[in-house]
Parts: C-alpha cells; structure tokens; sequence
C-alpha cells in the first residue's frame, strides 16, 4: 500500500510540474489521449527500464551490505532469489503502475486551461 502511495505522489508532482505544458496543449487542441499518451506512456517506459535495472542492482547492494549489517548476529540467511521473484517484482509493479494511472488521467483531466495564462517567474 506504501509502495502505491508513494508512486502515485511521485508521479503525480510529475504531472503538477508539466501542468502549464498540459495547460498550452489543451489550449492548442491535443486531444484528451494524446495527451494522456504523451505524459503517462513515456512514464511507462521510464518505469520498466528503472525496475529492470533497479532490482537486481538493489540485490547487489543488500547482498554485499549484509555481513555488515549482521557482524554480531550469529545467524544465517539464504540470500538467493529465484529468476521467478525477480519476474513477480517487475510484473506487480508494472501492475501497480497500471493501477495509478486512471488516477493520474483524471489528475490531468482537471487542470484548467486558465493554468497556461499564470505567471510562473
């Protein structure tokens, strides 16, 4: 539930940021999808190349902080994964991104055009 929380709000000041840009495309006559298109799918591709990356490198990292982190622990921990929880992890979040996105399509829905004629200096 975190995890959705905290994908949403990022992406989500994403789209405040670019809400004059939204603002002008509307004005100039870009449909609702196109736009939708523009600002959600190249997401989408940025998204999937982080967590391709991203989760195997985050393995790296805890398997070579472990013993550092557990010096004084006399204990043991089978750290390997199997290629199945690593297809799992980039599948759920790619659903989870698919979940937040009706939720950011109406995020851009509501901004107005009257954004585009604000002062922003």
């Amino acid at each position: 539930m975190i995890f959705f929380v905290v994908m949403y709000l990022m992406l989500k000041v994403m789209i405040d940021r670019c809400a004059a840009s939204i603002s002008m495309m509307k004005i100039f006559g870009y449909r609702k999808k196109e736009i939708n298109r523009l600002y959600l799918n190249g997401n989408l591709v940025i998204v999937a190349a982080s967590t391709a990356a991203g989760i195997p490198l985050s393995k790296a990292v805890m398997d070579a902080a472990y013993p550092y982190l557990t010096a004084n622990v006399a204990a043991g921990l089978n750290l390997a994964f199997d290629w199945r929880l690593y297809a799992g992890l980039f599948v759920s979040i790619l659903a989870l991104y698919s979940a937040i996105t009706p939720f950011l399509i109406m995020r851009i829905n509501r901004i107005l055009l009257a954004e585009a004629l604000k002062n922003k200096e």
